[in-house]
């Protein structure tokens, strides 16, 4: 058969598999059990056990000497991590050519009577050019704030931005900083297939462990308004993710993962466009057909929460450098688990990848 008649025939079967799916796909019929898992949940994961979280894996070059009076020490490394957060989601393809955003909250910038402040990047700059120095520091009004003495100018190069802000990047991100103190990195991309996901009225689906691990740290979602430009918008974005979600889905457009740390918002994302690919492909296997999706039942997603809930443990014999044991006691008495870092591990692997794809000198700088 001709390539030409290959490709012709395939399109002719993404066709039928979208048409049955629109026909046959019962939506009322699931938005309950995904409902419903989704406040199973968040009562078991209030009353979590007492872990022992090891420290972070991921440390960073010491800031250059030409650069010691432009960033405090803590600042510098925030900057790193972050650039390399963006080069990460390049590799990912989180991202829409120069659009979607990563915003980490600079430690300290909350005493400030105009805090906190956020590092994002400079609209006009790809994803795959972000550096630690053309990272921009913003206060919750979108002002472009100086650093405490201006980049030397051997440092500015083509990828060194005018400083521009994106407004909808600015609206979104903003709007999170401002109320959840708990938050200090907000990643939000247009991977393709969760954006396919926030368009279907039932949403993630627990259909798979990324799934359960989405659900388990906390999901809402927020209906489409039209390009996120308008600061209206802001109290009922904030209040659809609620005081404690991590994932919040916006319909229509996708996903956003707000965590405590970095590494966390790294693992959130990951977990959740991996989910969201399982999800579009069993679909497509099952012709759109719901009824041929195993969909939990309530036992088995009693045993998924469960399970999640034990996610990170390692074994009491691990002595690994990445463990570490508490003194600590969960609610019952018994001894705290030996826990795996594991948002860091998965961090860590995926910055050794970026360092070898780009370079050290092309991301620290």
């Amino acid at each position: 058969m001709a390539i030409s008649s290959i490709r012709s025939a395939k399109f002719q079967h993404c066709r039928f598999i979208l048409a049955r799916f629109i026909l046959t796909a019962s939506v009322d019929a699931f938005i309950s059990p995904c409902i419903t898992p989704q406040s199973r949940f968040n009562a078991l994961r209030a009353s979590s056990r007492v872990t022992a979280i090891s420290p972070r894996l991921n440390s960073y070059p010491p800031i250059p000497t030409d650069l010691i009076e432009c960033f405090s020490p803590k600042e510098w490394e925030q900057r790193c991590s972050l650039a390399v957060a963006y080069r990460i989601a390049y590799l990912h393809s989180w991202h829409e050519n120069i659009f979607n955003h990563i915003t980490l909250k600079v430690e300290g910038s909350e005493n400030y009577s105009d805090g906190p402040y956020f590092l994002l990047n400079d609209f006009g700059i790809g994803f795959d050019e972000i550096t630690a120095c053309n990272l921009l520091k913003v206060n919750l009004d979108g002002m472009v704030l100086d650093t405490i003495k201006p980049i030397p100018a051997e440092r500015r190069d083509i990828n060194s931005g005018e400083g521009r802000v994106f407004k909808p990047g600015y609206v979104l991100h903003s709007a999170i900083h401002a109320v959840r103190h708990d938050v200090y990195a907000v990643w939000h991309g247009h991977d393709l297939d969760a954006s396919a996901v926030s368009q279907t009225k039932f949403g993630i689906l627990p259909l798979s462990q990324e799934a359960t691990y989405v659900l388990n740290k906390g999901l809402s979602y927020h209906p489409f308004e039209g390009s996120a430009n308008d600061l209206s918008e802001q109290p009922r974005l904030v209040a659809n993710l609620g005081p404690t979600n991590q994932m919040l889905l916006l319909e229509d457009h996708g996903p956003i993962v707000a965590c405590p740390t970095l590494e966390e918002a790294f693992a959130g994302m990951y977990f959740l466009t991996r989910a969201c690919k399982y999800q579009i492909k069993s679909l497509s296997a099952a012709g759109g057909d719901l009824s041929k999706i195993h969909l939990p039942d309530d036992t088995t997603m009693n045993e998924m929460v469960k399970r999640m809930e034990m996610f990170d443990e390692a074994p009491l014999a691990c002595k690994e450098d990445n463990v570490k044991s508490s003194d600590q006691t969960s609610e019952n008495g018994s001894p705290a688990e030996v826990m795996h870092d594991t948002p860091g591990l998965m961090f860590a692997y995926a910055r050794r990848t970026a360092e070898k794809t780009f370079g050290l000198a092309s991301i620290y700088r």
